[in-house]
């Protein structure tokens, strides 16, 4: 299990505005004051496959079919070829790979696909690439009017929300996370019209733990300041 990380976004400006966006990020199977990360980047449908190795051997194979399916053919004639490859082809090359098992064959050509046209094989390379974080948001509330909670798999999300400041520049996000290995992997600041005003504190530091405390109220309670740092109470 990923490394559970908790966010929390307090919203500033116009309240027509924040509702307006609100409505837009929605997850529509909560309802709002939820967070859908495809609403601010849509995941293309052909990503949303097996991720493992049945995909990574479909793949493999995939790739050995190009290479045979390119050989001797110019860079120019190549990429030209790639546009539009015949199934015939792919038949004979299957003819002669009896060992490659039909399903695992088109996960991996469905994976090479993804890769030409989106950058990543499946939804799992993809998500960290576009979103940050392996997982849409999860475990989420909302505090009304302007305050949302939600968890993140390993890591915050502070580019995502750059992103959808650029889509509702008039709103300020003020936006802060912590990873549940305290006082490591956290950050806060402010994000608005696509410009990020924010700290990364190095992990234990005290500034670190300043953020845990912000992010998780009431732990402070349980933790003191000493010359070596934040540590438990005894």
């Amino acid at each position: 299990m990923p490394n559970h990380v908790e966010n929390i976004i307090t919203l500033k400006g116009d309240e027509k505005e924040i509702r307006e966006m609100l409505e837009v990020i929605k997850n529509d199977d909560f309802g709002l004051g939820t967070l859908d990360f495809n609403k601010i980047i849509p995941m293309p449908e052909s990503l949303n496959i097996e991720s493992g190795s049945r995909t990574d051997r479909g793949l493999k194979a995939y790739r050995g079919f190009i290479e045979v399916y390119i050989f001797g053919r110019s860079a120019t004639d190549a990429l030209k070829a790639l546009e539009d490859i015949p199934v015939e082809s792919e038949e004979i090359f299957l003819h002669q790979r009896t060992d490659i098992p039909r399903d695992e064959w088109e996960l991996g050509k469905t994976a090479w696909n993804n890769i030409k046209n989106y950058g990543a094989p499946t939804w799992y390379e993809w998500s960290i690439n576009n979103w940050g974080t392996k997982w849409n948001a999860f475990n989420q509330n909302f505090e009304e009017p302007n305050v949302l909670w939600f968890d993140t798999a390993w890591e915050g999300v502070p580019l995502l929300i750059q992103t959808l400041s650029e889509i509702f520049p008039d709103v300020e996000f003020q936006y802060a996370y912590a990873d549940e290995d305290l006082g490591s992997n956290v950050g806060k600041g402010t994000i608005r019209n696509g410009e990020t005003d924010m700290t990364f504190p190095d992990n234990g530091s005290n500034e670190a733990f300043e953020i845990v405390f912000f992010v998780k109220p009431g732990l402070e309670e349980y933790l003191e300041l000493t010359d070596e740092g934040y540590r438990w109470k005894a």
